[in-house]
């Protein structure tokens, strides 16, 4: 885009979480946190109602080869976007293309959100306690789940 756009969060409301898929296989101890984290994400969108629909994936993994311990979370964030029309631009095959900043924002957004349900969801396990690091945004954008995986 060529204009810079600025966000309002006023304008950005998160309305609805849904848990698409929540499993948990605990660890053997409490403490015994060495996760491997993999995110991956997916946007989605509804021009006409100014909504995008955040999905993400979240795998806890143990490090050890010994344990499968694993837990697994699918979140859908949907998001009401009051002039959305100013986040994007439409191609020549009417697809729009969103701003970086605007995908940046819900991803963060929806990502903090993850972390404190999946604290919450873990605190009456062994792995109680653990908290997801903190992950950039702009990162998260290339980490686009593909078709099928």
């Amino acid at each position: 885009m060529n204009k810079e756009v600025k966000i309002d969060p006023e304008k950005i409301h998160l309305f609805h979480i849904n848990i698409v898929e929540s499993s948990i296989k605990d660890v053997a101890q409490k403490g015994d946190n060495n996760f491997k984290i993999n995110i991956a994400q997916t946007t989605m969108h509804n021009l006409k109602d100014e909504r995008v629909k955040i999905g993400l994936f979240i795998d806890l993994i143990h490090d050890e080869v010994t344990s499968d311990a694993k837990a697994h979370f699918v979140f859908d964030f949907h998001f009401k976007i009051e002039e959305l029309s100013n986040y994007y631009e439409l191609k020549e095959d009417n697809s729009p293309i969103f701003t970086g900043v605007l995908i940046a924002t819900l991803l963060g957004i929806s990502f903090s959100t993850a972390r404190g349900i999946i604290f919450e969801r873990l605190s009456n396990t062994n792995m109680q306690g653990m908290i997801l690091p903190v992950v950039s945004p702009q990162k998260m954008l290339a980490l686009q789940k593909k078709e099928n995986s």
